[in-house]
């Protein structure tokens, strides 16, 4: 694997393809390929073989500049990513189903997504009474909960946790997603409807950063 994302940087490189290199630091942090890996395996090699054929005439003073340029910015792209990542670890996250919600397949996913992201994440589970997850969000002071409906009648059972968490813990803001999630409760002020698993993240981000301005 950091064989062939470094065959692929190179190579990014060697065309100046700015988004391809990016793409493929992207890929190795995805994998969990630490800071060291990233700058000893793919970056300073693809840079060394930009040298060696620039010294032996195979590319321009051009090319080789370009490419430096690509990694410096590869580089920077990849320290802030960094400094995110590790400034999700201050932010809470509550995960639970509803009482009566049962399905919970696709808030496992959100909770591996959220805890890859950084943030430091708790997971009730299914079928959690208001009461229960109200007394937890007091508990833990959580900055988001997230809620998975997907079971018929489950959007009044996230008004009621919601309204029973909100007095417990007014502070925390709420990721909402699943089909019997309906227009009434996602125009309730103070959440986000996510609408796919893969972009948890960035409503959990959004909600987080609305929080901070207020």
């Amino acid at each position: 694997m950091v064989s062939e994302l470094g065959q692929t940087y190179a190579a990014a490189l060697l065309s100046g393809d700015e988004i391809a290199a990016e793409t493929a630091i992207r890929d190795a942090m995805d994998v969990s390929l630490t800071t060291a890996e990233i700058d000893e395996e793919i970056i300073a090699p693809a840079l060394w073989l930009v040298g060696e054929l620039w010294e032996r005439g195979e590319i321009t003073v051009a090319d080789e500049h370009l490419a430096t340029e690509i990694s410096m910015r590869v580089v920077a792209l990849q320290r802030e990513a960094q400094r995110v990542v590790l400034s999700r670890g201050d932010q809470g996250v509550l995960l639970a189903a509803p009482a009566g919600e049962l399905h919970v397949v696709a808030l496992r996913m959100i909770a591996n997504l959220l805890r890859d992201a950084g943030y430091d994440v708790l997971m009730l589970g299914a079928d959690v009474p208001a009461d229960a997850l109200a007394a937890s969000a007091r508990r833990h002071e959580p900055d988001v909960i997230c809620i998975s409906a997907t079971m018929q009648g489950g959007d009044d059972q996230v008004t009621i946790t919601m309204n029973a968490v909100h007095r417990a813990w007014p502070r925390a803001g709420f990721v909402i997603g699943g089909p019997a999630v309906v227009s009434r409760v996602r125009s309730r002020p103070g959440l986000d409807v996510c609408g796919r698993v893969s972009e948890v993240v960035e409503a959990v981000d959004a909600m987080v950063q609305r929080a901070d301005q207020n």
